[in-house]
């Protein structure tokens, strides 16, 4: 549709060049160290007048598609009553070099924003007209480059290409270690198109293999409709017509083609399925992902057969043309909506899965596949097809610039302000050098892990006893950074007072459903792990405090492991040894809690109502009559104002009058509760 005249009438190429005004002076601000007034109304001419209020544009709407682009907007803010908007004069403006649609309301409130407009052009015009400006790409540029509608184009493979290039050429903190460089036991060679890709089986000594890692969903169980076993192990390495794999299969391989790169790995084809070879394998993902030259991620596909080449749906509004460029040449100018900054991430169903997490952190280079656009990763910076570019040197000059921090260093707060890969990425050198720094004593040291866990324990499984696996390529990794403390079913033992504090979220003594669900299908997790509960988000409220004393001791920690080669896998079992202040409780739950004349300590009354309100109405019979005949709440750190416990529930067994526990929650107590201090084991 062509626009309406009041659309028409806006000066589009006006706007967008104060809008690479205020990008070239906030760039030029933070290179000189200095602060920039985002102030729009320091450009002149930058706002602009458009329709009398959104009901002219919900009339123009139906024969116009940028009006229609503004009237969605407004239909999504859900305003209850409409006609607050009514008479409210609609302003297009330049504001932080975006184009904005606000309401003015002639108020103290001023102009109100109702959406954003992006700006696109062809990537040629883009970056000429960076050039002329004088400004870079950045993390919010004025103007957007144009996507195709094909992923599987030519020009959309050749940016993924470059970037990968760029990287390789550029980046020395990208290079995959020397150590993880490693070729993994088998690789597909993708061929071309007039040789089928192939099965090659590998070997320790060979040099200079460059291999793409795969990170998919498979989308239950045994999904792939190519899989490798014994029966189809000569037939894949003879080499299999690429229409035979299934679509996203089909589609790696042509992406890792495009790349300029041989091999790709895939779990599927290149680990022997239903044997003894899948526990070995699954040890060195830190090996096949980490030494990959690049991981190409899925993250638009539920499952293998879904395929993830496919067409987008873009939504480009021709505005305007500028001769200001070159000469005889016509860029065009197309506006869009806002870009939606939820799909920045990756949250589909990719990021939702277990073993996707250490697949998305192991590596240096990461190539993500959604369903939008193309996004690379790696340890310097982010981009995103549609043109936007997020540096880690500008985020850092940004934090020093802008924030309450006077440097970066260890302990100053920077690294927790980094996305999750960056902030894996950084830690290591983010640690003190010294050795003689009391690294086990700080609180940032075992941090990072914690914020781990918190994502990780909300990913589902297939099989849950996957669930410490699927992290132990994290674990071997974290380990080697900070020097190399005992792990323990996914605590640390030199943290491991403050690392059993953990607690799901919205709960700190009742389980929730899936946790006993787990418990029951899986019980080799001991339960003082995190391992041991449901899909909720577990958080440790103490991963960056260390003021309080430790009022307990670890005496001992067994772990059974099911390859002892490894002691960052599977267990079969595990228990901890604590010594410290015991108090002994005949129960959790006492129904008369609320009644001032029943007769209890403030403890236990306290207690009480904790568990009748995380109960959610039922409260299960053992915390009124416990099996194993009594409860007990630890004392592990606190001082005269303030204790954390850890609460526990007896089993009945009590070898050399030692009494064995199940971990049931924690309990945080302020002020005086009458605790009794008699020290027991």
């Amino acid at each position: 549709m062509p626009l309406c005249a009041t659309c028409d009438s806006v000066d589009i190429l006006k706007l967008l060049l104060i809008c690479i005004s205020q990008c070239r002076d906030k760039q030029k601000a933070l290179s000189d160290g200095e602060t920039y007034d985002t102030r729009p109304n320091n450009y002149e001419g930058s706002e602009v007048k458009h329709h009398g209020d959104i009901f002219e544009i919900e009339k123009s709407s139906k024969d116009c598609d940028l009006c229609e682009v503004i009237f969605q907007a407004f239909k999504r803010t859900n305003v209850q009553d409409a006609e607050v908007a009514r008479g409210l004069q609609i302003i297009f403006r330049a504001s932080c070099g975006k184009i904005e649609v606000c309401y003015n309301t002639e108020a103290k409130e001023g102009l109100i924003k109702l959406c954003g407009l992006d700006v696109y052009m062809d990537e040629p015009d883009v970056e000429e007209l960076f050039r002329v400006g004088q400004i870079k790409e950045d993390e919010s540029p004025p103007v957007l480059k144009i996507m195709e509608k094909d992923p599987a184009s030519g020009r959309s493979f050749e940016i993924a290409s470059r970037w990968l290039k760029n990287c390789v050429e550029s980046h020395s903190s990208c290079r995959p270690p020397t150590e993880l460089q490693k070729p993994p036991k088998r690789l597909i060679h993708v061929g071309n198109k007039t040789q089928n890709p192939f099965l090659v089986e590998t070997f320790p000594d060979l040099q200079h293999v460059e291999w793409l890692s795969l990170s998919y969903c498979w989308g239950g169980k045994g999904e792939p409709s190519m899989k490798l076993t014994n029966d189809k192990m000569d037939e894949l390495k003879n080499g299999i017509p690429l229409a035979k794999f299934d679509a996203t299969i089909q589609g790696a391989i042509s992406v890792t083609r495009a790349l300029g790169i041989s091999y790709i790995w895939i779990d599927a084809l290149c680990i022997i399925q239903g044997g003894n070879e899948w526990s070995e394998e699954a040890s060195k993902m830190n090996e096949i992902y980490g030494g990959s030259k690049v991981t190409l991620v899925i993250a638009s596909s539920e499952s293998v057969k879904d395929g993830f080449l496919n067409e987008r749906d873009l939504n480009y509004i021709p505005v305007a043309y500028s001769t200001d460029l070159a000469e005889d040449h016509r860029a065009k100018v197309f506006l869009s909506p806002e870009w939606d900054d939820s799909e920045r991430e990756y949250n589909g169903h990719w990021s939702e899965r277990g073993w996707t997490m250490q697949e998305g952190l192991l590596p240096n280079r990461l190539l993500h596949y959604t369903a939008s656009q193309i996004i690379w990763k790696c340890c310097e910076e982010q981009r995103f097809e549609r043109g936007v570019t997020e540096r880690v040197e500008d985020r850092i000059s940004e934090t020093l610039t802008y924030s309450d921090y006077g440097d970066i260093a260890f302990g100053s707060g920077f690294l927790w302000q980094l996305p999750a890969f960056l902030k894996f990425k950084r830690f290591k050198n983010h640690l003190p050098i010294s050795l003689d720094y009391p690294l086990m004593s700080h609180p940032d040291t075992f941090r990072l892990w914690y914020d781990l866990v918190e994502d990780f324990t909300q990913r589902k499984f297939t099989e849950i006893s996957d669930r410490l696996v699927a992290i132990s390529g994290l674990a071997k990794i974290y380990s080697g950074m900070i020097r190399n403390p005992r792990y323990v079913a996914g605590l640390w033992k030199e943290d491991l007072i403050r690392g059993l504090l953990w607690h799901v979220e919205g709960s700190t003594l009742i389980p929730r459903r899936s946790a006993d669900n787990i418990s029951d299908s899986y019980p080799a997790f001991p339960s003082w792990s995190w391992a041991s509960v449901g899909y909720e988000a577990t958080k440790n409220g103490l991963k960056s405090d260390d003021s309080l004393p430790a009022l307990s001791e670890i005496e001992n920690v067994q772990i059974v492991l099911v390859d002892p080669k490894d002691p960052y896998g599977a267990v079969k079992s595990g228990s901890v040894t604590i010594s410290g202040p015991l108090r002994r409780l005949p129960r959790l739950y006492n129904k008369e809690w609320a009644s001032a004349e029943a007769s209890m300590s403030k403890l236990e009354r306290h207690i009480s109502e904790i568990v009748e309100k995380e109960s959610q109405g039922s409260v299960a019979h053992k915390y009124s009559s416990p099996p194993g005949g009594h409860f007990s709440v630890l004392r592990m750190l606190g001082d005269a104002g303030l204790l954390h416990l850890l609460v526990l529930e007896a089993t009945g067994r009590n070898p050399n009058g030692i009494n064995v526990y199940r971990r049931g929650g924690i309990l945080k107590l302020c002020g005086n509760f009458n605790y009794c201090a008699a020290r027991s084991v």
